[in-house]
Order: C-alpha cells, then structure tokens, then sequence
C-alpha cells in the first residue's frame, strides 16, 4: 500500500534490524521499545487490522511467536495488537514484548 511504512520495511526501501523472516511475515525490532526485548510481527501482505488476517495467519504468528520465545530462551512474553483507532500504523502489526513482570503496565 502506497505510503505505508510497514509495507516499505517489506519491500527493503525502509532500513529495519530485521531478526526473523519467513514467507508471510518479517520480524524487525521496534524503533521505541517498551520493554527489553520488544520486536514487531508483521505480515508481507498489507492487512488494515484484525478484521481482515486469516485464521491460518494467525496461527503463523503464533508459531512465531514461541519460536521467538524459544530463540531467546525467555521465562515469558507478551503479544500485543491494536486495531483501528488504536493503532499508530495502520498496517496490522503484533507487539512481542520479552521478559516483562506480568504487573507490568505496557
């Protein structure tokens, strides 16, 4: 999609510190993390939001997910999505968040 950040990150014409990349989805370090290890799950395929991911997309995040959790051998993590409003880029996007205290505001 034309102007959107995450889509240009994609396509290599935004640098990113990309840790992880499989066919659908690109892993990349957030520029103001809120946690010690805070890295965006982002699919290829531009997607506005929740709505519009498939079930079997779904699964792949969470696949990478506690393969991430693994990699990084963390006692545990967070995922974290905001659709619509809530969202600052509009190009659907979860948070995973290592090793924060579970009274942990985020």
């Amino acid at each position: 999609m034309d102007g959107c950040v995450f889509c240009k990150i994609v396509a290599k014409e935004i640098p990113a510190d990309i840790v992880k990349e499989t066919e659908n989805f690109i892993v990349f370090k957030d520029l103001h993390p809120k946690a010690d290890i805070h890295l965006l799950i982002v699919p290829k395929t531009h997607y506005n939001d929740i709505h519009t991911i498939s079930d079997n997309e779904w699964e792949e995040i969470r696949d990478i997910a506690i393969h991430l959790g693994k990699e990084f051998k963390l006692n545990g993590f967070r995922l974290v999505n905001n659709a619509g409003k809530a969202a600052a880029v509009n190009h659907l996007h979860v948070h995973f968040l290592g090793e924060v205290d579970q009274e942990r505001e985020i």
